[in-house]
């Protein structure tokens, strides 16, 4: 459970009704009594990590932003002017427990909709200009104020500045405006253009959600299809008559060959499988190692024995699906589908929803041989870690 608690003011329904993908709201005092999880230091300090993805944004004159990728040195920070400059540090919930412990107040959302939590630290002045997102963010606001400007809702249309690396809006124009400070939190739907601006040094923590594009969905989907596909499987006239006009494609034929390929694409029990597979991709695969040396069964008895805990791999996603009839439960752990008995539905929904196993407290996972098994093969897997 989080240290943390939402404000108790905060209607999640009322959210969900009225707000959730329709318009931006500011919700004051989110997360009472909000305290950083690191200093700007530390955030600095991972932006030099190799595997960490960082971006350092510059204002060396009003309305001209540069961008530079890290991992930084440290003289890169010694360098900087004293305002006009923000640092983001991608996925930092996968390097920091404190930070990954803020993701647990959304659980009024779907937790594998959750895409990381992106810290930036702004020196006053600081911003990356106005523009738009794809997805669905929470600004939450750290230390210091920041002074965010909110304008209307973009589409594929709306005018970006030529030859910027960073994706500006050409215009901008404000329609609403709020300032933050510590525990505040903005939400910002999918496309609604806004520009922030640090009016003191501040940090920033954007909980940001999956939105995969319909074409990149299609893509995953039809390749899933095709490995199940029959090669000898091939194209076949329909009542083939005499051609009048042989360049001709007729409206059978043409209904014929598109019944036959939706015919293989609406398969809902398969698209299930693919769509719990696919939502639960880790973010950086990389991050999740298998053990040096494969654990056994007895091995693994032994390890709990001696009361060691298991922890979630902070870069794993964990979902599930009960199947339409209700048959089985999927389960689905970094990219991968494990199908189970509907009678562990409930052990399965009490794994997804705690943050690691602790013998004594997990009797009732642990003490099930099939739970037992799927918990060995995920540390195994990487996919849970012994708790440090």
């Amino acid at each position: 459970m989080s240290k943390r608690q939402l404000n108790a003011a905060f209607d999640s329904e009322e959210f969900l009704t009225q707000y959730w993908q329709k318009k931006p709201v500011l919700l004051s005092n989110f997360i009472p009594d909000f305290s950083d999880s690191l200093a700007p230091e530390e955030l600095a300090g991972l932006a030099c990590e190799e595997p960490v993805e960082s971006r350092l944004v510059t204002e060396p004159e009003p309305g001209k932003w540069q961008l530079r990728h890290g991992p930084f040195e440290d003289s890169d920070f010694t360098q900087l002017p004293e305002s006009n400059w923000t640092l983001l540090v991608q996925a930092v919930d996968h390097w920091v427990e404190d930070v990954a412990d803020i993701k647990t107040l959304f659980n009024f959302l779907p937790s594998w909709r959750i895409d990381d939590i992106m810290i930036s630290f702004a020196a006053q002045g600081g911003s990356v200009g106005p523009h738009y997102d794809y997805y669905d963010v929470f600004l939450l606001q750290g230390q210091g104020q920041r002074n965010w400007q909110i304008g209307d809702r973009c589409d594929s249309n709306t005018e970006l500045v030529q030859g910027e690396e960073l994706s500006l809006l050409q215009n901008f124009e404000a329609t609403m405006e709020f300032n933050l400070t510590a525990g505040d939190a903005l939400y910002i739907p999918p496309r609604f253009a806004h520009w922030g601006r640090a009016t003191s040094d501040s940090l920033c923590y954007s909980i940001g959600f999956r939105a995969p594009s319909m074409a990149e969905m299609i893509e995953g989907f039809s390749d899933f299809i095709i490995k199940d596909q029959d090669p000898a499987q091939r194209y076949e006239d329909s009542d083939a008559q005499t051609e009048l006009r042989s360049a001709e494609i007729k409206p059978e034929l043409l209904d014929a060959s598109y019944r036959q390929l939706t015919e293989r694409l609406a398969q809902k029990q398969k698209f299930a499988g693919w769509f719990g597979c696919y939502v639960s991709q880790p973010k950086y695969p990389e991050l999740i190692q298998p053990l040096d040396e494969e654990l056994s069964p007895e091995g693994f008895a032994a390890l709990l024995s001696d009361g060691v805990q298991l922890a979630k791999n902070p870069s794993s996603r964990f979902a599930f699906i009960e199947s339409a009839d209700k048959n089985c439960v999927l389960l689905f752990v970094d990219g991968a589908m494990v199908s189970f008995p509907m009678k562990q539905l409930s052990n399965i929904v009490a794994f997804c929803e705690v943050p690691g196993i602790v013998p004594g407290t997990s009797s009732h996972l642990l003490g099930d041989p099939e739970i037992a098994e799927l918990l060995r093969q995920l540390l195994n897997q990487g996919s849970l870690l012994v708790s440090a």
